[in-house]
């Protein structure tokens, strides 16, 4: 385990934790909002809300660059599949119109804006939001890379690691 090995994973879990607070924040505000109109909330922003958290955990747990944090590569994959789903989910929710699908317009852009405030009949254009769904997408196959990455040095260095322990280094003069 070199120096370079832990601080690029200390690096990716910074990073990691970061962008899990950003999207946990954004995902909550909107379920705040939700609330506010006696809204349902999306089981597939539930489940973006439970990875965040969920990676905020560990990237905490495993942020100390010891032994541990890299024997835990498996979960750094595992994490990388759940984001990527979480991806493809939440990606699916709009489309290929991110700002300008239905879902969009009658869900997201509707609670955040405060639609549900007006009177009846009042029309809204605008489209309220927008920035912060890209964030949430952004950010979410963006983290999913950032496990993947950082699974793959974690079993690097176990590889490395490993095969140093038990390798002998006999020199004959």
């Amino acid at each position: 385990m070199g120096t370079a090995s832990k601080v690029t994973s200390a690096c990716f879990r910074v990073l990691e934790f970061g962008i899990s607070c950003v999207i946990l924040g954004v995902l909550s505000r909107f379920i705040h909002v939700l609330n506010q109109g006696n809204g349902s909330a999306d089981s597939r922003l539930v489940f973006g809300i439970s990875m965040a958290a969920i990676s905020i955990l560990f990237s905490i747990i495993l942020f100390p660059p010891v032994k541990y944090s890299f024997y835990c590569f498996p979960l750094d994959f595992a994490l990388f599949i759940c984001w990527i789903t979480c991806f493809a989910l939440l990606q699916d929710l709009s489309g290929t119109h991110n700002c300008s699908s239905y879902w969009y317009d009658h869900y997201w852009s509707f609670y955040w804006g405060g639609a549900w405030k007006l009177p009846g009949g009042t029309v809204v254009v605008t489209d309220r939001g927008c920035s912060q769904w890209r964030v949430v997408l952004a950010f979410s196959f963006i983290i999913s890379f950032c496990w993947l990455t950082n699974g793959f040095l974690s079993l690097y260095v176990c590889t490395e690691y490993y095969n140093l322990g038990y390798r002998t280094v006999t020199i004959v003069r």
